[in-house]
């Protein structure tokens, strides 16, 4: 692969700048107090130069979400032995998530982020019916999605604003009581249910 051209690395650069200058204003008001006029500003920039890189502000926003996810993921790729502990990999994710809240905040307000999260939600939600379904085969159905929907909303980037952001739990403590949470509703469907304990 060719090295990156000059012109490239300072595209990249201003790129960096603008991003960062969204995620200071991210960390200090709401997303709807972003405006391309400040994130110019903050970043050093002209605001025709914010322009050329990102049209608008939901395209600023939907950049720093997409960033968050594409973080997420390469945070477990390799990482097989997470799959295997949902509270190790819980903790680890939200540890990452800890380290840029801001950028956990954009995600939640930006066009892209409700996208990103939505067709995440398809797949979470996909994984967990499976289990679900192999665990309680003789529940209703609607019993069984109203648990994979309750065990796919603990865990989530919304329940890690609450217990992180908005409470003040350390992300470690907040993965504990999050998994605390999710055995909690799985004892409870199963006893509801006659079942024994699932795994």
């Amino acid at each position: 692969m060719p090295d990156e051209s000059i012109q490239d690395r300072r595209a990249n650069v201003t790129r960096d700048a603008i991003r960062a200058a969204v995620e200071e204003i991210l960390a200090s008001e709401h997303p709807a107090a972003i405006s391309i006029p400040a994130v110019a500003e903050r970043a050093g920039v002209s605001i025709r130069t914010v322009y050329r890189y990102f049209p608008s502000k939901a395209a600023l926003l939907d950049d720093i979400a997409e960033s968050y996810m594409r973080r997420a993921d390469e945070l477990t790729t390799g990482r097989d032995d997470l799959f295997d502990d949902p509270g190790a990999y819980l903790t680890v994710l939200w540890k990452d998530f800890a380290t840029d809240v801001d950028a956990v905040r954009a995600q939640h307000a930006s066009n892209a982020g409700a996208e990103l999260r939505e067709r995440r939600l398809r797949t979470t939600r996909d994984g967990v019916r499976v289990r679900i379904d192999k665990a309680f085969p003789d529940t209703t159905e609607r019993d069984r999605e109203l648990l994979t929907d309750l065990l796919v909303a603990v865990p989530s980037s919304s329940m890690f604003l609450e217990l992180c952001d908005r409470m003040g739990h350390p992300p470690e403590l907040a993965a504990d009581l999050a998994m605390w949470m999710v055995g909690a509703i799985q004892k409870e469907f199963a006893a509801k249910n006659g079942f024994g304990d699932i795994t």
